[in-house]
């Protein structure tokens, strides 16, 4: 947020209690110093783990984040700040979770939930057609998915920033589907994303992009 970025995204997995915690892995090896999936491990149990030290000694001993702990450390920080909340899970429990507390906390105004399974966010718009909703193109996706709900359930797109192309990008636009390019890690990368006509970028390196971006002057 430092950064200037106009926005954040995260995943939310269930654990075997049906907590909701905050990880991008379906397992916890790359960021702890545990094994096994998240969904298998109870909330006490995963909150053991060392999910800090990976990355820099100084961080050692920092816990798995819940979900509404992540919303309090962003919103106490902008109450409006716009987020992305990607549900890694076919969960239906889960994603009920979700939309409760982001209702209960009223932020839909400025969020959008994502996912690669579509339908979950059938679900979601079925309990609140106001939500903005985020998938992928079909080829992305594990399961079969209606080509209808593209324009109507799902109001943006994902597209892999190699393969994206403005032609492609031209079709979701007349469906009035948003169009985001990830990722967008290097300068090379950043290049190829302002050739495109897309409406956002999602990078992993805003310590990289950034200081690009003002140096163009586009931020």
């Amino acid at each position: 947020m430092d950064y200037g970025l106009d926005s954040l995204e995260f995943d939310v997995h269930p654990t075997k209690d049906r907590k909701l915690v905050v990880t991008h892995d379906h397992t916890v090896e790359r960021c702890s110093n545990g094994k096994g999936y998240v969904h298998d491990f109870l909330f006490d149990d995963i909150r053991k783990l060392d999910f800090g030290g990976w990355k820099d000694p100084k961080f050692t001993g920092t816990q798995i984040p819940t979900f509404e702990e992540t919303l309090d450390a962003i919103f106490s920080k902008d109450p409006n700040y716009y987020i992305l909340i990607e549900l890694k899970e076919d969960d239906d429990d889960c994603t009920r979770q979700v939309y409760e507390i982001c209702k209960k906390q009223n932020i839909f105004s400025h969020s959008l939930i994502l996912s690669f399974h579509p339908r979950q966010l059938q679900l979601l718009k079925e309990w609140d057609p106001s939500i903005f909703i985020q998938c992928f193109p079909p080829r992305y996706l594990k399961c079969p998915v209606d080509e209808n709900l593209y324009g109507t359930v799902f109001n943006k797109i994902c597209l892999w920033t190699k393969e994206a192309t403005n032609e492609e990008i031209e079709e979701y636009h007349k469906k009035n589907v948003v169009v985001d390019i990830c990722a967008v890690d290097n300068e090379d990368e950043l290049n190829k994303a302002l050739t495109l006509n897309c409406d956002s970028i999602t990078t992993n390196s805003p310590d990289v992009i950034y200081p690009l971006l003002r140096k163009l002057k586009l931020r």
